[in-house]
């Protein structure tokens, strides 16, 4: 709903699902669930006095924590230089497309701008609570911690406007029919971070003596989310005098998150599966078949294609050149291009002596073997991506691979180059299609059931906060206050957690953000960190608007491999290169380009009191 419209809605009857008393966060967050028509409808009265029925609200508004999928399954990350939008097979990636092409206006009101919407939708959920609760019977020990959760959920969602549009108006009442104007200008950035704060200081009292709850809202993620909002307020988008105070600040709530006891988790690649890690995790939340991502899911939009081929998003080979190699040394020089020659890397033996998060999160030609549960075929094989260097001698296809057979059924697996289309279309369904630079993501896919199940309980998770992004962030406030030996102790920590164990960082001046920034892009990928990083960084040039470059060819030569052993590879030859059929990134378009702009319908309807972000029409 547009902010205007909804808020000139009546605050008189609350529509609520009936949902069970047991229901908490981790087992509510789809919207659509929860914004279906209600069984009943409720009055204020009914809703207000009832405990039950009040927490199921405010479990409600939990909904406006925009997730980390939107937009399109596939979030920001392909707004960056870590991935790469597949545009023929993402049908919701209107916004992405005019955002890289540089068209994007107040007037194309697409998946981007429309957080303006559905935030604000969820902001006046939650004023109308607070006015509601003041006549509320309910006892103090029960109403107070709910209140702790809806202060929280109001800052966060401010705070996502302020990271989209900058400073945008603050509105603490529902508006009612009977109020005459809507003529509500902008805050400045500076007056929303102040109210955010307000904000979490409050949820921080309310919530200082309830008990922690996996997926629930506690004083901890009041903490860590304060210490976030201190750190964009510190950043060069928001602080361009560099005012020290702001990164003092900011380095004063983010230690005194790191004192709060929270620790690394051992291992990295569990961190997205169920049940939520609170050793680490600070918020998150799990799903069930009844409340997941739209359609089945991760598993559907990043699955290494194949199903029906609609991959949605898949790294670059910017992203993978970011992986070290195991003794710290970067496979290529700055340009992306030029090998570097202390690594010991060989671009014909691309994944051997990587960084361990490397092939936890990277799906790669050759990589595996996985198990694979298609819904039609389930097998044991890798991930398929090359051509046949001795196709059949007239070329035909689908090429067979001599060595692979199907241990369950004795057929031959074929081997599918970027054609497979034809394939697909014939029925025999390929395991790869469309993936343009030859990559695809691993880190958020569950294996161990079919792509797609409406039935199948799902092992992931979603991290909103956890312990790792605050050793970042506080090593980059070190990095910017001259405590570079602090910045390097706290990199190293997640460097060294024992499933990575990568050597230490030693650098320093440049080459240490160059570290640090690389470190957080690996360590925060598909977590929407990354494009919200490079607009705080003011750190787009170079790092947006260059091209797509991936592998354009991956050939394998099965001379003299013998059959019989589905494991066994032939020789793979890999190419390097442009994505011709990649999105062309657009120059950089300017400073303005660091805000989103603001949706033109909601300046008409403010009567022009609210206005543009500069540069947009």
């Amino acid at each position: 709903m547009k902010l205007l419209k909804f808020i000139n809605k009546q605050a008189g009857t609350v529509s609520i699902l009936l949902l069970s008393s047991f229901i908490v966060f981790v087992v509510s967050c789809n919207q659509q669930l929860l914004d279906k028509k209600p069984l009943d409808t409720l009055t204020d009265e009914a809703v207000f006095s009832d405990p039950t029925f009040l927490q199921n609200y405010v479990y409600n508004v939990y909904n406006g924590m925009r997730p980390i999928w939107n937009p399109g399954t596939g979030g920001y990350e392909a707004l960056t230089d870590v991935a790469v939008d597949q545009p023929e097979t993402h049908d919701r990636s209107a916004g992405i497309r005019q955002w890289i092409e540089g068209n994007i206006t107040g007037d194309n009101i697409t998946d981007l701008t429309d957080v303006w919407n559905f935030e604000y939708g969820y902001i006046r959920k939650a004023n109308v609570f607070f006015e509601q609760v003041e006549s509320s019977p309910i006892s103090k020990d029960v109403l107070d911690p709910m209140k702790g959760e809806v202060h929280f959920l109001r800052a966060w969602m401010y705070f996502e406007l302020m990271r989209h549009f900058g400073g945008v108006p603050i509105i603490t009442s529902s508006y009612k029919l009977s109020d005459e104007s809507f003529d509500v200008a902008r805050n400045t950035y500076d007056e929303c971070v102040k109210f955010v704060l307000d904000e979490l200081e409050s949820a921080m009292d309310l919530l200082k003596n309830v008990a922690p709850a996996s997926g629930k809202i506690t004083t901890a993620a009041a903490m860590a989310l304060k210490a976030r909002v201190l750190l964009y307020a510190a950043s060069p988008l928001n602080n361009p005098t560099n005012d020290k105070a702001k990164w003092q600040a900011a380095e004063s709530a983010t230690k005194a998150v790191i004192d709060l006891g929270f620790m690394l988790h051992p291992t990295h690649e569990d961190l997205f599966t169920k049940p939520l890690k609170t050793d680490e995790i600070i918020l998150g939340k799990s799903f069930t078949p009844g409340n997941r991502i739209p359609d089945w899911g991760f598993n559907y939009d990043y699955w290494p294609c194949g199903f029906d081929a609609r991959q949605r998003i898949m790294p670059t080979q910017t992203f993978v050149n970011m992986f070290q190699m195991t003794n710290g040394e970067y496979p290529y020089l700055a340009d992306g291009v030029t090998v570097n020659p202390s690594a010991g890397y060989d671009p014909q033996h691309p994944n051997t002596n990587r960084d361990p998060r490397y092939k936890s999160y990277i799906i790669y030609p050759g990589a595996g073997p996985f198990t694979i549960n298609d819904g039609a075929k389930s097998t044991e094989r890798t991930y398929e991506y090359w051509e046949d260097a001795n196709p059949n001698p007239d070329n035909a296809g689908p090429y067979i691979n001599p060595n692979k057979v199907d241990p369950k059924n004795g057929q031959n697996l074929f081997d599918f180059g970027r054609d497979s289309k034809t394939y697909w279309v014939k029925g025999l369904t390929p395991f790869h299609w469309k993936v343009q630079t030859g990559y695809t993501f691993r880190r958020l896919l569950d294996f161990s059931g079919p792509r797609a199940s409406f039935d199948f309980n799902y092992n992931q998770t979603i991290i909103f906060l956890r312990l790792t992004e605050i050793y970042l962030n506080y090593a980059e406030i070190e990095i910017v206050l001259g405590n570079e030996d602090i910045a390097r102790e706290y990199i190293n920590k997640i460097r060294k957690r024992s499933s990575v164990n990568m050597p230490d960082i030693t650098s320093s001046g440049a080459d240490l953000v160059r570290d640090y920034r690389n470190e957080r892009a690996i360590e925060l990928h598909l977590e929407d960190h990354r494009f919200f990083d490079l607009m705080r960084w003011k750190a787009a040039p170079g790092n947006i608007d260059i091209p797509i470059r991936g592998l354009t060819s991956v050939t394998m030569d099965w001379t003299g491999v013998p059959a019989g052993d589905i494991n066994l590879l032939g020789k793979l030859t890999y190419t390097y290169g442009e994505i011709s059929a990649a999105e062309v990134r657009k120059p950089w378009k300017g400073d303005n380009y660091y805000l989103l702009p603001i949706p033109t319908e909601e300046i008409k309807r403010s009567n022009n009191a609210i206005k543009q972000n500069p540069g947009y029409q």
